[in-house]
């Protein structure tokens, strides 16, 4: 199975600036694309994030929790996630996206509902799905098909749902961090597969011979 296309820094400052220049919503499609590449979240558990989870109701953000339905803990540690997400959530109270019943907590937001919210006002949807082998499993195909919009605009050929992982595995493995803590990052059950990503970094021959000397 082929792997998710790497989007490469070069690539990803491009697709910032295409998507706050023309989305129509672009302190939320930015802030998206922070969570997509500086999180190792699946699209699916990026859309189970709650306001509540990333606010506390003082107004300030929280540094860490645990995504809804999963045992995954979820580090809010870096400055500029925290930045797009301090932005989006302000531009959501103050365009009174989704508000709760108490104006002097979560900003005035309703705690409860997802951090990400659609054209219409409302969470991106989650369908449940029965596989052929009768498991159950839950996709969200609304937001997978934005994602990929996104992508795709600013020119990345073959937009994956699934690169936003790979990418934040290969770059924290180009900045010398062990397979183990970035395993454990991804949540990835079967260490093979962060394995796969890892060893099938494309290598610049040039970038290799350039620091020789």
């Amino acid at each position: 199975m082929a792997l998710p296309p790497l989007i490469e820094k070069p690539q990803r400052d491009w697709l910032f600036k295409v998507t706050k220049q023309n989305s129509k919503q672009p302190e939320r499609d930015v802030c998206l694309l922070g969570y997509f590449f500086g999180s190792a979240c699946t699209t699916l558990q990026i859309n189970r994030i709650q306001v509540k989870d990333v606010l506390h109701k003082s107004g300030k953000l929280n540094n860490d929790f645990v995504i809804k339905g999963t045992e995954r803990k979820f580090y809010l540690s870096s400055k500029l996630l925290r930045e797009l997400t301090l932005n989006y959530i302000k531009h959501r109270a103050k365009n009174k996206i989704c508000l709760g019943d108490n104006p002097d907590q979560f900003l005035g937001l309703e705690p409860d509902e997802a951090l990400f919210i659609s054209y219409q006002n409302k969470p991106f949807s989650i369908t449940k799905k029965l596989t052929k082998k009768k498991n159950i499993t839950y996709a969200c195909d609304a937001l997978n098909r934005h994602v990929k919009t996104l992508l795709a605009n600013a020119g990345i050929q073959s937009p994956s749902i699934l690169s936003g992982r790979r990418t934040f595995a290969v770059t924290l493995h180009r900045l010398g961090y062990d397979v183990v803590h970035i395993h454990h990052l991804l949540g990835n059950k079967p260490p093979e597969t962060t394995q796969k990503l890892l060893t099938t970094d494309p290598v610049s021959m040039g970038d290799i011979a350039a620091k020789a000397f």
